[in-house]
């Protein structure tokens, strides 16, 4: 195998490793709309604007 080969195989060989990242991304997006709706709830409330 030559020298570039190797410095591909390696990233590919452990992307196992990794694989928490992709399922990171759509727990971030939730947890943040939560956060973004409960914050303009409490503004929406503190401004007399609620239900």
């Amino acid at each position: 195998m030559t020298a570039a080969a190797h410095i591909l195989a390696l990233p590919l060989a452990h992307i196992g490793h990794w694989l928490w990242v992709f399922y990171l991304i759509p727990v971030l997006i939730v947890v943040g709309g939560i956060i973004h709706t409960t914050r303009a709830d409490k503004r929406r409330k503190k401004d007399g604007r609620g239900h």
